[in-house]
């Protein structure tokens, strides 16, 4: 018999804080698939031999929700008609204080460990809404330590955060 807890990552940041390029890191590191554009609403087999041990699969939202808020129309279609579930997930939002807290709501819902990753320069940039949304109900809160560099050291910075990520998930096959 195995016990899990599912997880869903939302991360928050506005544009340009890292959260595509960490998840098309996230794809390579635990699925070894590389895109140059990542698809939206996409979930994957975990490749990953010491994650895939208790986690089978993962889910990328990839775009932030606000991003394709003409198509999703709200966070509950969001999640009735184009997230896909997985033991692990991810998904982005913009700094809209509601847009996450629902998020978080729905997440809870399909009985997920709601996890929120913010991002440092995300929270250099605006401190004030960032911390608003640290206040909703999380049950983690991650914070990535992504100083604002120039354009050709942030994707090595995001791989290194990559792969503290996919040191975090190894630890939970374990505990979890």
């Amino acid at each position: 018999m195995n016990i899990k807890s599912k997880m869903l990552f939302i991360l928050i940041g506005d544009d340009r804080t890292g959260k595509t390029i960490l998840q098309k890191c996230l794809l390579d590191k635990l699925c070894g698939y590389g895109y140059e554009r990542l698809p939206v609403n996409v979930c994957f087999d975990i490749k990953h031999p010491e994650i895939k041990r208790k986690y089978q699969n993962i889910s990328f939202g990839n775009r932030s929700f606000q991003e394709k808020i003409e198509e999703y129309k709200s966070v509950d279609e969001y999640f009735s008609d184009y997230f896909k579930d997985a033991d692990i997930a991810f998904i982005s939002s913009h700094l809209v204080e509601n847009d996450v807290k629902l998020m978080i709501e729905n997440g809870m819902k399909r009985f997920y460990n709601v996890i929120g990753v913010f991002f440092s320069n995300s929270i250099y940039n605006n401190y004030q809404d960032n911390s608003k949304i640290s206040l909703l109900g999380w049950c983690e809160r991650l914070i990535v330590d992504n100083p604002i560099t120039s354009d050709e050291k942030i994707d090595r910075q995001l791989d290194n955060i990559a792969d503290n990520i996919v040191c975090l998930l190894i630890n939970r096959t374990g505990i979890s």
